[in-house]
């Protein structure tokens, strides 16, 4: 896989950029979103811990009747992380089950809202965890499930593939969770979470869901 998280940012910035230049007097020189963040209990309650919070910068050119403009996107993304035994390559600990959640301002042109992360594929989507896994492959479609984030009643779609393990260097069976966006306040909120199978059985679920309803986003 070769999407990055910077290049899977832009990719939605450019866009909503491209519906906003079209429309006169609608398009903002900044548009800023604010973070989303697991709060201290729950990850405490499921034995995560923060990775890293970002605030993820694009800028884009954009024209209109030949006028060029620069549009500047303010996202944010925040990754969680927790050790699990993987003995059957030889790991007795590694942080390979993770959590992320990308908070991306919304586009509203007249009076309509457009998400721009919407058409991402869960392998663009996975790309924002870059630093643990890549080439995912044999992606299928396990089943979705009922989850509230941030007080919306959306879906968490649940895949099982195989990914690259970049600590191990090795290839693992793996369990992909990918919420809905939601929208919240004028962001949208959309969360990721990947993990091993270990022995074939995918143990993260509760954590994830855990950590995915108690999310908080001003």
């Amino acid at each position: 896989m070769t999407v990055t998280r910077r290049q899977l940012l832009a990719a939605g910035v450019t866009a909503g950029t491209g519906i906003v230049a079209g429309c006169a007097g609608v398009a903002a020189d900044s548009l800023s979103s604010t973070v989303g963040t697991v709060p201290r209990a729950a990850l405490e309650e499921t034995g995560y811990e923060e990775h890293t919070v970002e605030e993820v910068v694009i800028e884009r050119p954009v024209s209109r009747v030949g006028i060029e403009r620069t549009i500047e996107a303010r996202n944010w993304y925040a990754e969680y992380d927790r050790a699990i035994a993987l003995e059957t390559i030889g790991l007795t600990r590694v942080q390979a089950a993770v959590v992320a959640v990308l908070t991306t301002p919304q586009v509203s042109v007249l009076g309509k809202t457009f998400n721009p992360v919407g058409d991402y594929s869960t392998d663009d989507l996975v790309a924002m965890i870059q630093e643990r896994y890549d080439r995912l492959e044999d992606v299928e479609f396990v089943d979705e499930q009922p989850i509230s984030v941030l007080g919306t009643e959306t879906t968490l779609a649940r895949y099982e593939a195989s990914a690259r393990l970049i600590a191990a260097g090795t290839t693992l069976d793996v369990s992909v969770k990918v919420s809905d966006p939601v929208a919240h306040g004028d962001d949208f909120v959309i969360c990721v979470a990947v993990s091993p199978q270990v022995h074939g059985v995918e143990t993260e679920s509760e954590a994830v869901r855990t950590m995915l309803e108690s999310l908080e986003h001003e």
